[in-house]
């Protein structure tokens, strides 16, 4: 555990394993803990390199200056420069895709490849589903909005099995670490309102959309796999893989060995 120094603000990452090096990036209330399950697996073969972004997780809270997407950018970018991180493969899901996607696109130079869920837009649901999450967690606690986003994010056969309780809880404790109420508001506002189609354009590098085939987030859904025809509209070389048994931003903590595998054979055969 590391930190790297803005002007005061303390930005957080964390370094396991040797060999190519890949940062990764997770979703608004999990973030680093959302590779939990991966981490270590990915760290037998790859460097593997977690951070938060300013206003969440174990980087300072207070936001000097305001939140932005591009500020988050700047903020992986002080980091890397930091922990002497050169060229890298990057592997974000849920909104890290969003800051995934804006990275390599504005630093192609420091990408040897993307691994990322297709979220790159947000859409009128979008918003409404932030809007909700919100109103759940300021009214009724992290609790209630863990069993929620839960329930979006699991493979459907782990909706209302034991491990839809222990993923309720897995996130609601790390919601209460990871953000202030105050903070999620503010992430919710920039998230909500991203459309990095244009920057997806731009991904020149080997580019992999990786997510899971079951859930309300799975490939096969009718928003997700509009997202998927519109990225690969964009991006024409980008390659898809399925976990099938995964829920679609939830892949890498219910089929942890099966993810990370696809991510290591990906990373080899890019390097």
């Amino acid at each position: 555990m590391a930190f790297a120094n803005d002007g005061g603000v303390e930005l957080w990452f964390d370094i396991k394993g040797e060999g190519e090096p890949i940062v990764l990036t997770g979703g608004f209330g999990l973030l680093h803990d959302q590779w939990d399950r991966v981490t270590d697996i990915l760290a037998r073969d790859l460097k593997v390199i977690n951070w938060n972004y300013r206003g969440a997780g174990r980087s300072d809270r207070g936001w000097p200056g305001g939140f932005s997407l591009d500020r988050w950018v700047d903020d992986l970018e002080l980091i890397l420069d930091h922990a002497g991180i050169g060229k890298a493969h990057f592997w974000g899901t849920s909104t890290g895709s969003f800051l995934t996607t804006r990275y390599a696109a504005h630093h192609p130079a420091r990408i040897k490849s993307v691994v990322t869920y297709p979220l790159f837009k947000a859409n009128v649901a979008f918003r409404t589903a932030f809007t909700g999450f919100l109103f759940v967690a300021e009214n009724f606690g992290y609790e209630a909005l863990a069993k929620l986003t839960q329930w979006i994010g699991c493979a459907e056969h782990n909706v209302f099995g034991g491990m839809s309780n222990e993923m309720a809880k897995f996130e609601a404790e790390s919601f209460a670490r990871n953000f202030s109420i105050e903070s999620l508001a503010k992430t919710m506002e920039i998230f909500g309102h991203c459309d990095l189609t244009s920057d997806v354009a731009k991904l020149t590098m080997p580019t992999l959309l990786l997510m899971g085939n079951s859930g309300q987030l799975a490939a096969k859904s009718p928003g997700t796999s509009e997202l998927v025809e519109i990225f690969k509209s964009q991006c024409a070389h980008a390659e898809v893989a399925l976990i099938e048994s995964g829920g679609g931003t939830y892949c890498m903590l219910e089929e942890p060995e099966e993810t990370a595998a696809v991510v290591v054979d990906w990373v080899k055969n890019h390097t």
